[in-house]
């Protein structure tokens, strides 16, 4: 590895050259007679100098690995702690740092152990609990300077962290378009008849154009149901005016997703038969839902006592299986 004698000057700072040689002392004069010439890396403008020779193996890889993760850490806590200082926020919770603290020391300072590469040491963090006693905190020097970080951003923008059990009972009518809804929720988030029927008459138009099926092959009371399930995770400010126009943009903007869907799945498809949720229109809200809401999608389609595996299924085929197929 090289090193560039001029800051100034042009080029990479650092430079690796790869040669095959009996000895390390071999290598370096086998780089060094290519290199070392008027216009050369090491020539007499002197441009590099060699800072390491290191041989090949998989310990030199794993050593450079966790030299390279001291390099980075070094840089998350330096400039971390050139942001925040003098703008650290005042009186901030001991326990939320504590837990920003663990969070950023498990998923920044050793993250992934369960694979290959550096490994932690026993005592020191991993990020999924998996060998540890539960209520174990971790500390680290970067994981504080990033904790501390989060909370001078969130402070400088004026928000703040709330716990989300106190913010759903201060406020039970809010909705999200991430996570669950409250119980009360589910209890006032039911969609009226009009737009229920709306959105089925959406759906049964895409459907049929991609199934080449009619409304008369269709279980109109199980779609019906379908849709209406469907719709508890749309916001209700979004409902009657701005859902039917957006799904029936989502629909045309996916159709050659959807097509592909029904070849796979449908009748006489690769797959048919696994897809219950496929011989239904309102599948095609789903697909739209599952794009959209995933989490609170499965809360209500749970609550609502359906099968939790059509849903499963249909998800993992809308998102994973229905990419460009090559020459179709």
């Amino acid at each position: 590895m090289a090193q560039r004698t001029d800051p100034e000057h042009p080029g990479a700072a650092l430079l690796t050259n790869y040669a095959y040689g009996r000895s390390l002392e071999g290598v370096v004069a086998k780089v060094r007679k290519a290199l070392e010439k008027p216009d050369g890396l090491y020539g007499d403008q002197g441009m590099y100098r060699v800072v390491e020779v290191v041989e090949e193996s998989p310990s030199s890889e794993l050593r450079q690995q966790e030299e390279a993760r001291r390099r980075y850490l070094t840089a998350i806590l330096e400039n971390a702690t050139t942001t925040v200082r003098d703008r650290e926020p005042d009186n901030p919770d001991a326990e939320l740092l504590s837990r920003l603290d663990d969070f950023f020391t498990r998923a920044v300072t050793f993250p992934d152990p369960h694979t290959s590469g550096v490994h932690p040491r026993p005592h020191q963090a991993t990020f999924g609990w998996t060998s540890e006693p539960p209520g174990i905190e971790h500390a680290s020097d970067p994981g504080r300077a990033l904790a501390l970080f989060l909370l001078a951003y969130l402070d400088h923008h004026g928000l703040d962290l709330v716990d989300a059990g106190a913010r759903i009972s201060a406020l039970p009518e809010e909705r999200t378009d991430v996570g669950r809804p409250s119980a009360r929720a589910a209890e006032d988030n039911e969609a009226s008849p009009e737009l229920v029927e709306r959105v089925l008459d959406i759906c049964g138009q895409h459907y049929a154009a991609v199934t080449g099926t009619s409304s008369e092959q269709w279980d109109q009371e199980s779609a019906r149901e379908i849709v209406r399930i469907a719709l508890r995770p749309v916001q209700l400010m979004e409902r009657d005016i701005y859902y039917p126009r957006a799904l029936e943009t989502y629909l045309q903007t996916h159709r050659a997703r959807l097509e592909r869907l029904w070849r796979r799945y449908g009748p006489g498809g690769m797959f048919a038969g696994e897809l219950v949720l496929i011989d239904l229109p309102a599948c095609f809200v789903l697909c739209e839902r599952i794009e959209k809401t995933p989490l609170w999608l499965q809360g209500v389609w749970t609550r609502e006592g359906q099968e939790e595996t059509a849903l499963e299924r249909l998800e993992n085929a809308w998102l994973y299986d229905t990419g460009e197929e090559d020459g179709r």
